[in-house]
């Protein structure tokens, strides 16, 4: 999924991981856990840093987040200040020659990594994180499947508000980082909004998409309330939510009860 890209994204979240994947199967595999930090094996690509104005190698495939550079592991309280600074991230250190590099990802989609690298940069501790371009592509998924929305979410003013009745129980600020789009796997309906591959699909399937990343279908109020507090979502199509009702995020209100209509997707942690 994406922690609102997967919408800076997310994920654009949560933010999930996928299963771990076998080190014989790729070089970028987990093969040991120092201080707290998951080990990827000294092989992997994790290919060239985007520093200043560099650009994108079109021939790219894959993108990293590298979010720290030290000799040897980093220490186990920077892991933990991560862990909780950014949480749903996938951190992981690469080592090779004494160099320990902190990393998140890898992501096959350089939006969702740009998105991801935006929200990062806003966590002190890694404001000067970059993202590393590899010309080799992913043997596996993504580990994550939901990149950030955002770290913070904009205030919702009383003179924005709908009704109580319609906003979730919290404050007037809601968490971005409880929310996430699933993201779109082979053999999905798709379609483009603002330069990002995005999923539409029936309610039973949208049920069954937050609950494969253990996270619930948003409500109405949820959606009413996100919408309002970021300009990340894509809003081209309306939104299943609890009740199995399609509601128009900009408008709030119920546009569709068709259940085999394929529209946007926002789920919700538990």
């Amino acid at each position: 999924m994406r922690w609102l890209r997967r919408l800076a994204v997310s994920a654009v979240a949560t933010w999930a991981i996928s299963a771990p994947v076998n080190a014989a199967q790729t070089p970028c595999a987990v093969i040991d856990h120092q201080q707290g930090w998951p080990i990827i094996g000294e092989q992997c690509d994790i290919g060239e840093g985007l520093w200043g104005n560099q650009t994108l190698d079109p021939n790219s495939h894959a993108f990293w987040i590298q979010c720290g550079a030290t000799e040897g592991v980093p220490s186990r309280a920077f892991f933990q200040s991560l862990r909780q600074g950014l949480p749903d991230l996938p951190f992981q250190v690469h080592l090779r020659d004494g160099r320990g590099r902190c990393l998140i990802g890898p992501y096959d989609n350089p939006d969702v990594a740009r998105l991801v690298l935006q929200r990062v940069r806003q966590f002190g501790p890694t404001q000067k994180a970059v993202m590393r371009q590899t010309r080799q592509p992913l043997s596996e998924p993504a580990v994550i499947r939901l990149p950030p929305l955002a770290t913070q979410a904009k205030s919702v003013t009383s003179s924005s508000m709908m009704a109580k009745s319609t906003m979730p129980a919290s404050a007037s600020t809601i968490n971005l980082n409880h929310f996430g789009l699933p993201e779109p796997e082979a053999g999905d309906q798709q379609y483009v909004e603002k330069d990002i591959n995005w999923l539409r699909i029936d309610y039973a399937g949208a049920m069954a998409r937050c609950q494969k990343e253990g996270m619930m279908l948003a409500s109405q109020a949820d959606l009413t309330a996100v919408s309002k507090a970021t300009d990340q979502l894509p809003m081209r199509l309306p939104y299943w939510v609890q009740g199995a009702m399609g509601v128009d995020a900009r408008t709030g209100k119920v546009v569709t009860r068709n259940a085999d209509a394929a529209l946007n997707v926002l789920c919700k942690k538990r």
